[in-house]
Order: structure tokens, then sequence, then C-alpha cells
């Protein structure tokens, strides 16, 4: 699979499990709050993504020809980058 392959289907998982999910920034900030009773130390709405991603890094590890984590990982990664220049005051336009 080729990289710009990789990066439209990832595109395409955003769209689709913002459909099923909301929108990711507040999904993001929903998880991170959870997160952060559980664990008792603050996470970032965009830290919630990158660990997400890390999980795909590891299940690469595991299963490096799995197209499916690929396309997650670049997905949550994509998520990190746009929730961390978020505007969290103007969460109507969400």
């Amino acid at each position: 699979m080729k990289a710009n392959e990789i990066l439209d289907e990832a595109k395409g998982l955003i769209l689709d499990r913002g459909a099923d999910y909301g929108t990711p920034a507040i999904n993001h900030l929903r998880i991170a709050r959870l997160w952060s009773s559980y664990l008792d130390v603050q996470i970032e709405p965009n830290q919630v993504a990158i660990c997400m991603a890390l999980v795909k890094v590891a299940r690469i590890q595991e299963s490096p020809h799995h197209e499916d984590s690929y396309k997650d990982c670049a997905a949550y990664i994509a998520i990190a980058g746009q929730i961390a220049s978020t505007d969290w005051d103007d969460l109507d336009s969400y």
C-alpha cells in the first residue's frame, strides 16, 4: 500500500468515526477527563490521541504487515495535531 493511500484511508476513518463518536476534539477531551480522573494525573486531549497512536505502534511491532494499524496510527497523529491547535474557548464551532 502506498503512503498516499494510507493517508487517504486514514482521512476516511476520521470522518467515519466522527459520525459514530462525535467530533474528535470533543471525544478526546472526554477521554482525557476520564483518564485524568482515573490516573490522578492531568492528561490533555492531544496526549490521548498520541497515546492511542502509540498503541498502534505497539501493534505494528507485533504485526508489521497489518495495514489497518498504519491507517489508524496516521489518523490518531492527524487528530493530535488538530487538537493541539484547537481553540477550546470556541467549542461551538465543533
